[in-house]
């Protein structure tokens, strides 16, 4: 694994030869200054031990330059090769290398129409015991999606980003890096050309997103990732209609002061979707784990397992996490392990249905 003094080192490194789509406009600026360089073919490259060869988006080979006595590398090539996200602000001219920020990517639902679900579905009846289908229920803000496609698997085609859904492990025979998602599921970045791939295995299949333009970072995507789900079938046919919950500042503040009272426990979590039409309406810290109170449900985060003593019933939710369905009392209660802690969701109004519950209960995600 790539040591984080090195992505830095390197990372000083990449100020120049940008491959980022997109960035033209950054030459159309007054605060250029021209300079005499020189293409320098003489460099190789080598990225934890293996020989590497930094491409542009078209796969042409692409050489450092040298001015001053100073090498510069391009800065896309190498972003992608040590696994660092990098971005261009058109707007305030500026490259981000790295997270922009600490707040959650801007995610919005995708809508599939009748005719496009039903394209989804004749995708994977295409496929002997293979027929059930998943779909991405997330894209980032200002993305869309375009169609769906049969290879060995199937394909869904966005403008910025492509996810396969394939009974095979594309990834498998790459060097890779190890990553968790925000909903704890393991996943792995491995990089075949000069586009990263992020791969993980849900129920019965593997799912690889990628952004081909460059356009998402590995953020973006791993964020998304989390929202490829079954699809429902019959009068149920697609996936509960939810919303992001926008936490303000101070909402963001308490909740992770809410955290700080468990010694052992300050990482903070909390969902990051609910049913459409809910409301968030406080957070705190109460018996041994701390609340999120909606006006349709509660969700509770404790290093506890409330579910322990009671018979209940083995789920898999949407990501393909396994949890348990329990009824102390009049409430059903949804508990499943995520990283060092237990979550447990109710709808205390008996508002929500089960599979409402259950594809909520895959968007707490650790707060960043």
């Amino acid at each position: 694994m790539m040591k984080k003094n090195m992505k830095k080192s390197v990372a000083t490194m990449m100020v120049l030869g940008m491959t980022l789509t997109g960035a033209a406009g950054v030459y159309a600026g007054t605060q250029l200054e021209k300079i005499s360089a020189y293409l320098n073919h003489g460099i190789s490259f080598n990225v934890d031990g293996a020989a590497y060869s930094p491409t542009d988006g078209n796969g042409k080979k692409l050489a450092p330059i040298t001015y001053n006595n100073s090498t510069y590398l391009p800065v896309r090539a190498l972003a992608d090769a040590l696994h660092v996200p990098v971005t261009y602000d058109g707007a305030n001219k500026q490259v981000i290398i790295g997270e922009a920020n600490s707040n959650p990517t801007a995610l919005t639902n995708v809508t599939y129409t009748v005719a496009q679900k039903e394209a989804i579905q004749k995708a994977f009846a295409q496929f002997d015991g293979f027929e059930t289908a998943y779909a991405p229920q997330q894209m980032t803000a200002g993305d869309t999606f375009k169609s769906v496609a049969v290879g060995d698997g199937v394909s869904f085609i966005f403008n910025h980003m492509k996810v396969d859904v394939s009974p095979r492990d594309y990834s498998d025979g790459y060097t890779s890096k190890e990553v968790k998602l925000s909903n704890g599921v393991s996943a792995k970045w491995y990089t075949p050309s000069d586009i990263s791939m992020l791969a993980f295995e849900l129920d019965d299949r593997y799912v690889t997103l990628s952004s081909p333009d460059h356009k998402l970072s590995q953020a973006q995507l791993q964020q998304v990732a989390v929202s490829v789900q079954k699809v429902k079938g019959g009068n149920d046919q697609g996936i509960t209609a939810f919303e992001n919950v926008n936490y303000s500042k101070q909402q963001l503040e308490q909740i992770r002061k809410s955290f700080a009272q468990f010694d052992g426990f300050t990482t903070a979590y909390a969902p990051q979707h609910m049913v459409a039409g809910d409301a968030f309406k406080s957070v705190g810290a109460g018996g041994d784990g701390v609340n999120f109170v909606f006006n349709r449900m509660n969700v509770t985060v404790s290093p506890r397992d409330y579910s322990f003593s009671y018979d209940g019933k083995t789920v898999k939710l949407p990501n393909g996490v396994s949890g348990k369905w329990y009824t102390p009392d009049k409430t059903d209660m949804l508990t499943f392990k995520l990283d060092d802690r237990y979550v447990t969701l109710s709808s205390p109004n008996n508002q929500l249905t089960h599979t409402q519950l259950e594809q909520m209960a895959v968007a707490v995600q650790k707060v960043k």
